[in-house]
């Protein structure tokens, strides 16, 4: 499998706390998820469990899922589920 370069921007910090936006390089095929537990890995951090239902995962500017994979010279935003009521 070939490898990829992704950007990603975390817009909701208190969500992926001590993780940081760039570009990370994953596997071709590898999911939003697996963009996420590498960018854990070179940073040194973890996301709290509970805090991925809180997740809105935008791919290249579309709404998108955690198990959704990435294409090559994708952009990610993960952002935060607003509530409201």
């Amino acid at each position: 499998m070939s490898v990829i370069n992704v950007r990603v921007k975390f817009v909701a910090g208190e969500l992926t706390p001590g993780l940081e936006s760039g570009e990370y390089s994953i596997c071709e095929g590898s999911t939003i998820r697996d963009l996420i537990s590498e960018c854990e890995t070179a940073c040194g951090a973890a996301v709290p469990p509970g805090n991925f239902k809180l997740m809105y995962p935008l791919l290249n500017g579309k709404p998108a899922q955690l198990d959704t994979a990435i294409a090559k010279s994708a952009t990610v935003h993960i952002c935060r589920v607003v509530m409201g009521g």
